[in-house]
């Protein structure tokens, strides 16, 4: 399985403020999601995925293609 393509906003800013969170997470997250819903004002969409070494879940947002990911942190307030 490829890698799933990122954005420069994921890469830049989010990876190198929050360095513990891993791709692999990311991608499961958007591959296996238990939950995805698309944002209304924008149709960017989010996936949310239990990450045992975090004992959170994260939720990871995609752009509108559901594929590339641009925005990944825990979810103290998700609710499965």
């Amino acid at each position: 399985m490829s890698a799933l393509p990122i954005t420069d906003y994921f890469r830049d800013d989010v990876l190198a403020k929050r360095p513990y969170i891993q791709r692999e997470w990311c991608e499961a997250a958007v591959r296996n999601p238990i939950r995805r819903e698309v944002q209304a004002d924008d149709g960017r969409i989010r996936h949310w995925i239990w990450v045992e070494a975090l004992q959170r879940y994260l939720r990871v947002v995609t752009l509108a293609d559901g594929q590339t990911i641009h925005n990944a942190f825990p979810d103290r307030r998700f609710r499965p």
